[in-house]
């Protein structure tokens, strides 16, 4: 599924590809994926983007003039957005083969058509992932289920602790928790835990306010790092471009396990914590 970094490079490469152009016409190819909402095309045709802003791993797509309508974008484990230009030029997609250049294709879902003559298409696999309207107040009440994100300068670490002292579930499960803090997903919270040298498996309760510190600066800075460099890729993630992200190259524990830790040289192990599959390494991480 992709996590924070892999939607905010979508998101930022979409915004100089998208912003400012006029939607021409919306085709819908499968209604699940805008909510089954009629209304689509006639509420978007002749709007033209504003802005994308993004909560979590929730993509917002305003529109010039129109304070009351927005577009709320998930890619949920398979969706992506293609964009299409007079070239043919594709961008962006997951395990793309000869077959999905040649859009739309069996898993386009939505199609917005540009004025000028430019497209994006919403790709989903698996049927998960939407494109629905939503107006201001709805936006609010969205952006209320997601707490803060650590990739912000402004993320505080003391409150960040005094949270973390209230919750009696393992740290990952706390960390995962997305009304908790945003954005982190399963592979980055394993990373973060790492660089903090936190058990994935520690009461949340039980973390110290220095690791808790630690743990603060660890999430934010294993986000960024990755966003610089395109996200992580492993099954169906491209970026919009059309390339695979390549944080796969400094991952320290998630995946690797029965390699040595870089760091102390014990084997990483995998078990589950939180549902999830779960790397650490028992010497580090205490």
């Amino acid at each position: 599924m992709p996590e924070l970094p892999e939607v905010e490079t979508v998101r930022l490469q979409l915004k100089h590809k998208v912003v400012g152009k006029t939607i021409d016409s919306v085709e819908v190819f499968h209604g699940k994926s805008v909510e089954n909402n009629p209304e689509i095309e006639d509420k978007l045709s002749g709007k033209t983007i504003g802005d994308i802003d993004r909560v979590g791993k929730l993509m917002i797509f305003s529109f010039k003039k129109e304070p009351d309508l927005f577009l709320l974008a998930h890619l949920k484990m398979t969706g992506q957005f293609f964009y299409v230009d007079m070239s043919g030029v594709v961008g962006g997609g997951h395990s793309m083969t000869e077959a999905d250049m040649d859009l739309p294709m069996k898993h386009t879902r939505v199609g917005y058509h540009f004025t000028d003559h430019t497209s994006l298409y919403f790709n989903d696999m698996r049927l998960f992932g939407y494109n629905k309207l939503a107006n201001a107040e709805e936006v609010a009440i969205a952006k209320k289920k997601f707490g803060p994100e650590p990739i912000y300068e402004d993320f505080d670490a003391d409150w960040f602790y005094e949270k973390l002292k209230k919750r009696k579930t393992p740290v990952k499960a706390a960390l995962l928790d997305q009304s908790f803090i945003a954005g982190l997903g399963n592979i980055y919270v394993d990373e973060a835990l790492w660089r903090a040298k936190v058990s994935p498996m520690r009461r949340a309760d039980k973390v110290t306010k220095k690791e808790a510190a630690a743990l603060a600066a660890a999430s934010g800075d294993v986000m960024k790092e990755s966003i610089a460099v395109g996200g992580t890729t492993f099954q169906h993630f491209k970026d919009t471009g059309g390339e695979n992200g390549n944080f796969t190259d400094y991952l320290q524990v998630f995946g690797q396990q029965g390699k040595k830790c870089s760091r102390c040289g014990t084997e990483i192990k995998k078990t589950r914590c939180a549902g999830r599959g779960t790397h650490y390494c028992p010497k580090c991480q205490k």
